[in-house]
């Protein structure tokens, strides 16, 4: 059906159906029910497209994804739906597999179909995202990174999630502790990380070889492959191993087993992020946890505060973690 036909069938024009649609201006009440009975009856929907440029608005939300299937992303994107559900909106899911040209490419997608904001779930920002937004009116949240300018953004606090579990690693007593990063291309976790990871061992003046420290990239093959480097390199064996993310200190833990060296007994490691694998792994991770789903709610909700108020501000939250002991750790 289309706008003419019911309006042919209500006997009315059809700026007045577009007036009952929008509910934008005055309509006799029995003419607005014979309508709304009409379009019930057909199953008449209006074109979201013309409706968007009607209105000005679309009532879609574009998300950008780096790793569909990872659930972090799972859980934020549950948080953005579940505060954005009641407000009449639907999301866009966009799904970069962690290449900067396709987050260009969907955020300019995005754009072309009018959605009402952006959020922009970031591993890796460039000057090339940055002017994107710049230029671009629709209200955009960055989430996971820390922004390169005044665009709003919901982080975490890596350095202090990081300081606390090399603390808790220095309390067990260990002084030869390994480290499993990932490069620094990831301000948040790449940087920070080992930011907070440093601090500790400099302010107990503690120094690590060189080879104790090794790069890995977010998966569990690569912490294995890490952790190998590191009992390979020479006669010095590390007594704990600091990785970034929890797959990563699965993956040392299994190289760790395979080598008959206990863990905690032989080995105190700890890993980041506290999602699904820490907590089904054995022996259970000793990890800071990140409440994605919060992270999700909080962008959503600054979005919303930016499209309801038509103004772009700067604003940064800082969403707390939370230490989980686990079995990775001797006490």
């Amino acid at each position: 059906m289309t706008i003419k036909e019911i309006a042919k069938l209500a006997n009315v024009s059809t700026s007045t159906i577009s007036r009952v649609v929008n509910d934008s201006g005055y309509v006799k009440k029995e003419v607005r029910e014979k309508i709304e009975a009409l379009i019930e009856e057909t199953g008449y929907r209006p074109n979201a497209y013309a409706k968007a440029l009607l209105l000005n608005k679309s009532h879609t939300i574009g998300v950008i994804l780096p790793k569909i299937n990872s659930s972090s992303s799972g859980d934020t994107v549950a948080g953005i739906d579940e505060y954005i559900h009641d407000k009449g909106y639907t999301l866009i899911l966009g799904n970069s597999n962690h290449n900067i040209n396709r987050e260009i490419e969907l955020y300019k997608i995005f754009q072309e179909k009018m959605v009402d904001g952006i959020i922009l779930v970031a591993t890796e920002l460039t000057s090339s995202h940055m002017k994107l937004i710049e230029k671009s009116k629709i209200p955009t949240v960055i989430l996971g990174q820390e922004s390169l300018d005044s665009t709003p953004c919901v982080i975490f606090d890596e350095i202090y999630a990081a300081s606390q579990l090399a603390k808790h690693l220095i309390e067990l007593g260990r002084k030869n502790i390994a480290f499993i990063g990932v490069g620094e291309y990831d301000v948040a976790v790449g940087i920070k990380r080992k930011e907070g990871f440093l601090k500790v061992l400099k302010e107990i003046n503690l120094k690590i070889p060189n080879e104790f420290m090794k790069i890995g990239d977010f998966t569990v093959e690569s912490g294995y492959k890490a952790c190998k480097e590191i009992y390979e390199s020479g006669q010095l064996k590390p007594d704990a191993i600091f990785a970034v993310t929890d797959k990563m200190a699965i993956g040392a833990i299994t190289y760790l087993f395979e080598k008959g060296i206990k863990v905690p007994e032989d080995i105190s490691v700890v890993g980041m992020g506290g999602g699904y694998f820490s907590k089904y792994f054995r022996p259970k991770i000793t990890t800071s946890k990140f409440n994605y789903l919060d992270m999700g709610y909080e962008g959503a909700k600054l979005l919303f505060s930016i499209i309801s108020e038509n103004v772009l501000r700067t604003k940064k939250i800082v969403l707390n973690n939370e230490f989980i002991m686990g079995e990775s750790t001797k006490v």
